[in-house]
């Protein structure tokens, strides 16, 4: 099941696209749980007094509490990185404000049929690696932890830092066996000592990443066209699905 939520003060755009996310259902057999809301406010309460969405459709200008706001409470006030926002707007200029929430895609106005259904896709696509997990042993227990909430992996000599969501933890093992691990999601290696998780990073530039708990990791000079060559990949990746 795939939770949608889609926020715009137009009625109108409102029922659109709840209808094209319902007859999707109707086609696809997919089941899909959708909740309207006309305000941000009214959204943001929702999200923190019942339940987070998977999905949302999001309006950028309202009055109350805009998109751009409500996009960055969601992801700085409520910690959630997880919740995929798609923006719609009849304006193409927000490029730059846009940056910080990292927007799965973003629609003009008049919505196509074709884009959010494609974005419903990508969305299933994503919830369904976040049920996959990363295995490890400490002494004689195998651990298992969601794929969806390591930030990156550290090589420390003999040890491999684990850091998470939920927390750090060390254990034995290299940098490669880890990487055969997540080789079939989006983890990049940018140096010897580290693997990061796609999803959790805030801004890259060329010598280092910054990830969203606010650490700066360095790109080797070695690694950096790699790097470069799997963003490309990951953001063709991306649209296509789009």
């Amino acid at each position: 099941m795939l939770k949608i939520a889609v926020c715009d003060d137009e009625q109108i755009v409102c029922a659109e696209i709840e209808k094209i996310i319902l007859d999707f259902q109707k086609e696809s057999g997919i089941h899909l749980e959708v909740e309207v809301f006309y305000s941000g406010s009214d959204l943001y309460k929702f999200i923190v007094n019942e339940y987070a969405f998977d999905l949302i459709f999001l309006d950028i200008e309202m009055q109350d509490l805009n998109g751009i706001q409500l996009g960055n409470r969601i992801r700085n006030e409520l910690e959630n990185y997880i919740t995929n926002i798609v923006y719609i707007s009849s304006k193409d200029n927000y490029d730059r404000q846009l940056f910080e929430v990292q927007p799965m895609h973003f629609l003009p106005k008049p919505v196509e049929k074709e884009k959010i259904i494609a974005d419903i896709k990508l969305a299933l696509k994503i919830l369904g690696k976040r049920n996959d997990v990363f295995s490890y042993k400490i002494g004689h227990s195998v651990h298992k932890i969601p794929i969806k909430d390591i930030l990156y992996f550290e090589s420390l000599d003999r040890e491999i830092k684990l850091v998470s969501t939920k927390g750090n933890v060390c254990f034995y093992s290299t940098i490669e066996a880890v990487l055969t691990q997540v080789s079939s999601y989006q983890f990049i290696q940018i140096h010897r000592s580290y693997i990061i998780n796609y999803a959790f990073v805030s801004k890259f530039r060329y010598e280092e990443v910054i990830m969203r708990n606010g650490e700066h990791l360095l790109i080797s000079q070695r690694r950096r066209k790699d790097v470069r060559d799997l963003l490309i990949s990951y953001e063709k990746e991306e649209e296509s699905c789009n």
